[in-house]
């Protein structure tokens, strides 16, 4: 997804899961080689920017790979924890727009 898309896309599956209220954040990860990265999640929503390349994100709304051998279909929205892994021998890196919800 592009950012832009993800700025537009956002509000309306927010609105979707019963939330008005939030705040839209850009965040920028970089995963070391052979590394794992746990982010708790569980009151927000994380959008992936663009393709990162050699990274697989697991969380409970699904999993994105774009390493070597990917899954069929990535997902590129993540909520609850969520894994980012590096399986590679150089470090990576990810961006999100993250939508902190407000209660």
């Amino acid at each position: 997804m592009t950012e832009q898309f993800i700025l537009e896309f956002a509000p309306l599956r927010l609105k979707q899961q019963g939330y008005s209220k939030y705040h839209l954040r850009h965040r920028d990860f970089i995963i070391e080689a052979g590394t794992t990265v746990t982010i708790p999640a569980y009151n927000e929503m994380f959008f992936i920017i663009d393709e990162p390349p050699g990274l697989v994100v697991d969380s409970g709304y699904g999993m994105y790979d774009s390493t070597e051998d990917p899954i069929p279909e990535s997902i590129h929205i993540h909520r609850g924890e969520i894994k980012i892994t590096n399986p590679g021998a150089a470090k990576r890196r990810i961006k999100f727009i993250q939508a902190i919800i407000v209660n």
